[in-house]
């Protein structure tokens, strides 16, 4: 059976087109009425999940997260997905509260990894995500050892998504690539893509070989909850 997808989008506006993207060319169609019928509600003015994750604010997000979910189940959608990896630190609260499955990416990124046979991840993402430790405790549950970077490094991370990525210019490159270099210095087999800014610079930019995408394991596990094909 077909389910309609919903998506909290806004968490950033270019984050959710990208998903958009990646949705349409992931799903295995050979025409239009093949594709997934989907909802995106974008609510940029959601509050800033980082920032009340570390304390800056005490305006969560989770209650404007909790109303877009419920105005999509309301139009029918049966899966929902957040193009934000952040947002899923607040994935718990939000899936209790509803009726839809919330398809987690974190999750699905560290059994992606456990199947590859994987003993060592580096993990590029915002603070609020690190601090919360969601993809560090999704990759010991599968026996793989997280790394996360350097507080210096950390910054030069920070920087890429906020003031690179969601102010809408190119990114660092060769930052980046120092980041990533720096976590497979110290064992590192890949590197998951936690942010979805991150993922966005994939798409437009390109990063080579060695990271994991884990907005595309999002679209890909939202394909599939729906009841739709992945293209090979």
């Amino acid at each position: 059976m077909k389910k309609k997808l919903g998506i909290i989008g806004g968490l950033g506006p270019m984050a959710s087109a990208q998903f958009m993207q990646l949705l349409t060319a992931k799903t295995a169609a050979a025409t239009d009425q093949d594709h997934i019928e989907a909802i995106l509600y974008s609510r940029p003015q959601t509050p800033d999940r980082t920032a009340f994750l570390l304390g800056r604010t005490e305006e969560s997000p989770l209650p404007a997260m909790l109303d877009s979910a419920r105005m999509l189940e309301s139009l029918g959608c049966g899966v929902l997905v957040i193009p934000c990896m952040t947002a899923y630190s607040f994935a718990h609260d939000l899936q209790a509260q509803c009726r839809a499955k919330l398809i987690n990416p974190i999750t699905g990124s560290a059994q992606v990894l456990r199947m590859r046979g994987m003993r060592k991840a580096g993990i590029m993402a915002t603070d609020g995500t690190l601090q919360v430790g969601t993809f560090q405790a999704a990759l010991r549950e599968v026996g793989i050892e997280p790394l996360v970077p350097e507080a210096e490094t950390q910054r030069e991370v920070m920087k890429i998504i906020y003031e690179d990525v969601k102010s809408g210019k190119p990114a660092d490159m060769e930052q980046f690539h120092a980041v990533a270099h720096s976590l497979r210095a110290r064992g590192a087999e890949c590197v998951i893509l936690g942010c979805t800014e991150l993922s966005v610079i994939k798409q437009t930019q390109g990063v080579g070989n060695g990271f994991l995408d884990a907005m595309e394991v999002l679209a890909e596990g939202a394909i599939e909850a729906c009841g739709y094909r992945v293209k090979e």
